[in-house]
């Protein structure tokens, strides 16, 4: 390999060699040699998006980034470079941005030349035709379609739309049917036109920046990239440059009210600064989210939720930010308490920013362990998926000095601008702000509809009593508690105060020198099982650690004992948060959340600290403490979020359906959601030494942990359980078990459901077919007809029948069964006709196994073999790895290999009596199909939901199109249905 000298300061650990090369054309292109590497990669990033789109062509930029997949002068067949990506183990996609459409891609680690060459030609000579403008039209509608009922897409365009209207950043920039087809054809406007124009117009070699990750040498690297992008045109462009005026003073100081699909309330404040990209050496931006958006003690966000006023904090840079200017926005959630008092909770923010403005507000020694913790972050990371690496470096190359630009990415600065800080803090005025308060409560003030989305606003200036309130330096804040005013001098003093320093920053960095295979048992007792795995190839002073805390007996006996035990795990993490947002800030992060078992903890980090992070979490776990006013808040949360569930995506929704009725035990959120207001935080404290007094502690501990200190943690978890909580091990009759339906061959069952969101024009169909249960030859021939499948599949249902931009097949766990599945959501066309589409397409793609050459069959089988022995390339993958091979009770840790050694014992007749028997027959298939049904669609054909919900969702059996009978099974029937099946046995 090349010895060349990186073009930039890289990480201690990274063992990358890396080369930045100009070619003639103009294109810039790093290249990345990892002689290790599973897999290659490339991104191209072209510095053209929305923000370029004509006005007559709104998602213009975005509709091109769709085209040029289609097909190209060199390569015409269509769908010809994703099919042989596929092939070759990998992935495409692309996005459009305000200021870049890119493009990028995975792949085998051999086949980089020939997906090199495929690639290259989206930027040489694309194909585009009149009919693929037609059909792909329909793509991008239908992607728009999906984000119609997304808060988070509703309202970045409300921001938009209410910015400066002569600035191209308040345009909508996705498309759909009528902006790129219907109204530019009423005005004679050829859309395949628009499409090559703007590609001839904005696309050059200029423009471009290339990332090329592979297993070949710098040299070798080099030769690939200039062969094939050589023919690409200079048209000798430069990056468009921008009106800094997105928003003028006209559109500050508003107040925009907001009605959400989701429940919930929250306030955004957003204020136009200098641009972050220009000053990344600075990183004003960063160093403010460092201070606004703390957690921890003393910050805006503790004296927040300890009055009960908020859930959340989010500050920083926003995504509406462009190349020369900055959005800086502090986003809060609220309570119902904070959402009545909403001026005094943004008074809050400015009372943080009077402190930050303050002597000691804007400190050296503040940036300084800003800056240590993002150079911590930066020189002790773990080794990257390529696919991401080259996808953020192509972009990165636009945006930062290129001598600086692995440190810019990490917000590692290289110098403390105090004045520059302090004009940042300076725009952030009242005055100044973009407020967007959003709440359903605010439904009889929103009388305005937002022109793309539907969105239901009003838009006015801010009140003066609240610009008073917030601008008046020596303002007052309720205590929330008695309703006394207290001073800001006070407040600051007893409440509001600056970050401590970070005790969780590690200092030793020492490395142990061994490895091992696999985890081993070290340690059992009644009541507790540690696995161990010593791990040293990543050479990074991190370990992984997990502790189940395993309490069968109560964790998940009813519905209620599992929305108990959901609360609890919500009171605990409640209770920790401003302890370990310095640790997460520190490298140090922590999961804790409830399960069918009881309650999982999960840490990874840095290892010197990790077991004071886990002791510390298990301390207030086993101190079964419920605060009243916090346990009310959390309650309210909660509810929240169970009745958010009906707004998640139609598919998503179908998805959960579908794990319902195919666990044996498996409470719906419907149950949930009944008796979750029937609690109390006394019920709650009167559960807990039931849910602790028995338990059996699953522990695992992996990477540079010493083995002593990991029986250490142990031991003292299972001493903490006997003295706090009277703790004993549960019997082995008490073991938990899970269990999955085994549907019957030849009897196909349809959960017929509505979808739950009536705003929601989408309807979804899954597919699944049971295979059974996990064993190396099941999942290799699972995983095969999957691989073969998937990109088939996407050309017919997706690209030339349009059903729909979310468009799937894989293959799929539930617990220890494989299943083959099919994903399906359309704003066109009813379930029931997704769902003969795909049983339409089952031919065919017999027919393509049928005809694969021995050749092309070994091929394929060869390609998912380099998929599956793909090496991880973090801890927590190897972590998570073992992890699914514990808890599900399994323990093949050796998985892969031996799935690749059934792999290569395969014949092209196994496959094929695999399919028909699995998949085709239907008098041998376990099919399931659920519909989520949109209440706006019309019935298009097939099995259908009828006028009414009672009709729509009747049991009884019905025909489909195989004319086997078809066991309807409703919301309202699946757990009678469920106590009727047969179940595979427990692999555990």
């Amino acid at each position: 390999m090349s010895s060349d000298p990186p073009p930039f300061e890289i990480p201690a650990v990274d063992e990358y060699a890396y080369r930045l090369i100009k070619l003639d054309n103009g294109i810039q292109a790093l290249l990345i040699s990892d002689p290790e590497a599973d897999k290659a990669a490339a991104a191209c990033d072209v510095r053209v998006g929305s923000m370029s789109d004509p006005t007559e062509f709104p998602g213009l930029a975005h509709f091109t980034e769709h085209m040029l997949f289609y097909s190209s002068k060199k390569y015409p067949e269509e769908d010809a470079y994703s099919k042989f990506i596929s092939d070759h183990g990998g992935k495409t996609n692309a996005y459009t941005s305000n200021e870049s459409t890119q493009y990028h891609f995975d792949c085998a680690y051999d086949a980089l030349p020939e997906s090199l060459d495929r690639f290259a030609q989206f930027f040489i000579c694309p194909l585009i035709s009149e009919d693929g403008v037609a059909r792909e039209a329909n793509a991008v509608d239908s992607e728009h379609g999906k984000n119609l009922n997304s808060d988070a897409w509703k309202k970045l365009q409300l921001w938009r739309s209410t910015a400066n209207s002569t600035h191209p950043i308040s345009r909508f920039s996705t498309g759909n049917i009528d902006t790129l087809i219907n109204e530019p054809e009423s005005k004679g406007l050829s859309p395949h036109q628009a499409v090559k124009t703007f590609y001839d117009q904005h696309y050059s070699a200029s423009l471009m920046r290339l990332a090329v990750l592979g297993r070949h040498s710098l040299d070798e690297l080099e030769e690939l990239v200039r062969s094939n992008f050589a023919e690409v045109v200079d048209r000798g462009l430069k990056p468009a440059k921008f009106s800094e005026e997105a928003v003028t003073e006209e559109e500050t100081g508003i107040l925009i009210k907001v009605v959400p699909e989701r429940d919930g309330h929250s306030i955004e404040l957003q204020w136009d600064t200098v641009s972050e990209q220009q000053h990344s050496d600075a990183a004003p931006s960063h160093y403010l989210s460092h201070l606004l958006g703390h957690e921890g003690e003393g910050s805006a966000f503790a004296y927040l939720k300890k009055r009960g006023w908020a859930t959340g904090l989010v500050a920083g840079e926003a995504s509406t930010s462009f190349s020369s200017r900055s959005f800086f926005m502090v986003r809060i959630d609220l309570t119902e308490a904070g959402h009545e008092r909403v001026a005094e909770v943004v008074n809050v923010v400015f009372h943080y920013l009077e402190l930050i403005k303050a002597p000691g507000g804007i400190a050296e020694e503040i940036y300084h362990e800003m800056r240590a913790l993002s150079r911590l972050k930066f020189d002790y990371r773990d080794k990257l998926d390529p696919y991401n690496y080259v996808s953020s470096l192509a972009h990165a190359m636009h945006v930062y000095d290129i001598n600086t630009l692995l440190l810019s990415m990490y917000n590692v600065p290289s110098r403390f601008d105090p004045d520059l800080i302090r004009s940042v803090v300076d725009d952030l005025t009242p005055k100044k702000a973009r407020v967007m308060w959003t709440s359903k409560s605010l439904n009889e003030d929103c009388t305005e509809r937002e022109k793309w989305y539907g969105t239901e606003y009003s838009l006015q200036k801010l009140p003066k009593k609240w610009i008073e309130l917030w601008s008046t330096s020596a303002g007052n804040a309720s205590s929330g508690k008695n309703g006394n005013a207290t001073s800001l001098a006070t407040l600051l003093q007893s409440e509001i105060h600056l970050p401590k320093a970070n005790e969780f920053v590690p200092s030793d960095f020492s490395l142990v020198e061994t490895s091992a295979p696999r985890p081993s048992i070290i340690r059992t007792t009644p009541s507790s099982r540690l696995w161990f795995r010593p791990e040293s190839s990543f050479k990074t002073p991190k370990a992984v650690l997990y502790v189940h805390l395993q309490m069968p007996d109560c964790a998940y006996t009813s519905p209620t004992a599992a929305v108990l035990t959901q609360l609890y795990s919500k009171v605990v993490n409640d209770a920790l948060s401003e302890l370990t947002y310095p640790a997460d800030l520190a490298g140090l992060h922590y999961g804790l959340r409830a399960t069918s078992q009881g309650i999982m903890i999960s840490a990874s980090g840095y290892h010197h600290r990790l077991p004071h992070l886990v002791r510390a979490v298990l301390q207030k776990t086993f101190a079964k403490q419920v605060p009243a006013d916090r346990f009310a808040v959390i309650q309210e949360k909660l509810k929240k979020d169970y009745a958010n569930m009906k707004f998640e995506q139609p598919y998503q929704m179908a998805l959960y359906e579908l794990s319902v009725a195919a666990e044996a035990k498996r409470w719906h959120v419907a149950d949930y959601e009944a008796v979750l207001p029937t609690l109390t935080s006394e019920m709650l404290t009167a559960f807990l030494p039931r849910l602790l007094s028995s338990c059996h502690v699953e522990a695992y501990s992996a990477g540079n942990l010493p083995q002593s200190a990991a029986e250490e943690l142990v031991d003292s978890i299972e001493k903490d359980l006997k003295e706090l909580c009277a703790s004993r091990a549960p019997t082995r009759s008490q073991a938990h078990e899970t269990r999955v339906v085994k549907l019957r061959p030849g009897n196909p069952v349809l959960l017929p459901r509505i979808g739950p969101n009536p705003a929601n024009d989408n309807s979804a169909v899954v597919v699944s077919y049971q295979i059974g249960l996990d064993s190396p030859r099941v999942n290799a021939l699972t995983e095969l007809v999957a691989h073969i499948g998937k990109r088939p599949a996407f050309h017919q249902l997706r690209t030339v029948e349009q059903l729909g931009y979310l468009t799937f097949f894989t293959s799929y766990w539930t617990h220890s069964v494989r299943n083959l599945l099919f994903i399906i959501q359309s704003s066109a066309k009813s379930a029931a006709y997704l769902e003969s589409r795909v049983e339409n397409f089952l031919p065919l793609l017999r027919k393509n196994l049928s005809e694969l050459t021995q050749e092309e069959l070994a091929n394929q089988i060869e390609e998912l073999a380099k998929v599956k022995l793909e090496r991880p390339k973090r801890l927590r993958e190897v972590a998570s790895r073992d992890w699914r091979e514990i808890d599900d009770g399994v323990e093949r840790f050796d998985r892969q290999k031996e799935e690749v050694a059934e792999l290569k014992k395969l014949t092209h007749e196994e496959l094929m009596e695999f399919f028909d028997m699995n998949i085709l027959d239907v008098t041998s298939r376990r099919k399931v199909a659920v519909h989520v049904q949109s209440e706006k669609m019309e019935e298009e054909e097939g099995v259908g939901v009828a006028e009414n919900k009672e009709e729509k969702e009747k049991s009884g059996r019905i025909e489909d199109s195989t004319a086997l009978p078809v066991e309807v099974v409703t919301a309202e029937a699946v757990f009678k249905w469920k106590r009727r099946q047969e179940l595979y046995p427990s692999l555990s």
